[in-house]
């Protein structure tokens, strides 16, 4: 296993810590929560819930970090500015985890972002995400709402391999005029979070492992993915689960180890409800990373 030659930061989010050498501390490892489909969504404009139904997915999760050691992460997802309330407001009362504000709506992540700074809730969110698409008005709000922290996804449309991925975040990669690294520090995220931008196996999914070396030792912050996107769109894998669900677990299961195996410092893994199996592998593969680079 190879060690960065540069200075690996640590951030604190929530009490969980992101970052650092490979070895050095366990991978975060962040669920999806009120995703399309989920069963535990009961009114997805209003945010309507399944309480029970949260909290026993909570208490599961919670299980599987102390069976295992590993921390964890919350990626909330909402469509509308109400559902996103309600979801902060009772995740919030039932966990004290870092919570990931998602949504296909700038407007509903804004919203997301004051909501959480009202509910005191600003040192343990994390903004997703600051990408090719974000306009100069979602910047200046995301300034305005105090939130330090945000994944910054290098997804490079003119650009699907490495080279496009890295440029994004260091020059603009020829869609900005600066790259995505200084632009969110310009507006006020101090604790970013690299995600390599696994979309899909056609799209040069692979790319993303070396892209994360790369990251790391050039940038040295926290850098990750989710590569449980390109389980999706593989086709022996499409087939597999057609057959015998089971056997697409086996592979979505190896997309959480696959990325710690690269250096990772988190690992976006899909809904919530994998991650029994999903902190047992990716903890083995954790303590592999440890037992390689001990001294």
């Amino acid at each position: 296993m190879f060690k960065f030659q540069n200075i690996q930061h640590v951030f604190r989010l929530g009490g969980v810590s992101y970052g650092g050498q490979p070895g050095e501390r366990r991978t975060v490892l962040v669920g999806s929560l009120f995703y399309p489909g989920h069963s535990i969504v009961e009114d997805r404009l209003k945010g309507g819930l399944k309480k029970e139904s949260l909290r026993r997915v909570l208490d599961d999760l919670h299980e599987a970090m102390v069976e295992t050691g590993s921390p964890a992460s919350l990626m909330i997802y909402a469509e509308t500015k109400e559902a996103m309330a309600s979801y902060l407001e009772k995740v919030a009362g039932l966990s004290d985890l870092p919570l990931f504000i998602d949504s296909p709506s700038p407007d509903v992540r804004i919203s997301g972002a004051v909501t959480a700074g009202e509910l005191g809730l600003g040192d343990r969110i994390v903004y997703n995400s600051v990408n090719a698409g974000t306009s100069p008005e979602e910047l200046a709000k995301l300034h305005d709402s105090k939130i330090k922290s945000a994944v910054l996804l290098a997804f490079n449309p003119k650009d699907l391999g490495v080279k496009g991925k890295i440029y994004i975040l260091d020059d603009g990669g020829g869609i900005f005029k600066e790259g995505l690294i200084e632009m969110a520090k310009r507006h006020g995220i101090e604790k970013p979070l690299i995600d390599l931008a696994v979309m899909s196996v056609e799209q040069m999914a692979g790319s993303a492992l070396k892209a994360l070396i790369v990251a790391k030792a050039k940038w040295g912050y926290p850098s990750g993915c989710a590569l449980h996107n390109a389980v999706e769109s593989w086709p022996p894998a499409i087939r597999a689960r057609e057959k015998d669900r089971q056997l697409f677990r086996y592979v979505d299961t190896s997309s959480a180890a696959i990325p710690i195996m690269a250096g990772a410092d988190f690992v976006m893994y899909g809904p919530i409800e994998y991650a029994r199996r999903i902190f047992l592998t990716a903890a083995f593969a954790d303590e592999l990373v440890r037992q390689s680079v001990f001294e």
